[in-house]
């Protein structure tokens, strides 16, 4: 999956959410939680980057 898929998948699946918090978990890694508490997880290890969704209701 290119970042372009993974990018346009995400947003799909955040459309509408709004944001709670953002905080930096780890070095690299960036995380943004939505009210409804969906979170978002970006990761970045070293050229590449990781985008990952988790907990998403409704919607």
């Amino acid at each position: 999956m290119t970042l372009e898929e993974e990018a346009e998948g995400a947003t799909k699946l955040l459309a509408g959410r709004v944001v709670e918090t953002i905080w930096r978990r780890r070095p690299g890694e960036i995380v943004i939680q939505f009210t409804d508490g969906s979170r978002l997880f970006v990761d970045i290890n070293d050229a590449s980057l990781e985008l990952s969704v988790t907990n998403c209701n409704g919607g």
